[in-house]
């Protein structure tokens, strides 16, 4: 049996329609949370496809600590679109 995943009160398919329905919310999205919303190890391969989807998704270079308080480098995704564009880009 398929889970299904409810992300912004959207039943999601798949994991990059979970992330996609995630960045339109208007959040920025990293592997921590991707992992913990969508169950995704593979955030970057994602964000890669819905890349080449037409979708203008921004890359912002954070940094913070980890777990154990070491200090980390991480990536957040941000959909850099009006809700036009997205509708453009989802009825092509």
């Amino acid at each position: 049996k398929k889970i299904t995943m409810k992300v912004n009160g959207i039943k999601c398919k798949t994991q990059e329609q979970a992330v996609l329905e995630y960045l339109k919310t208007g959040k920025p999205i990293s592997q921590d949370i991707a992992y913990e919303v969508v169950g995704t190890q593979r955030l970057g391969a994602i964000i890669w496809k819905l890349r080449n989807r037409g979708y203008d998704i921004s890359s912002i270079n954070s940094k913070g600590k980890n777990r154990f308080g070491n200090n980390v480098n991480f990536c957040l995704y941000h959909l850099s679109m009006t809700q036009e564009q997205i509708r453009r880009i989802e009825n092509e």
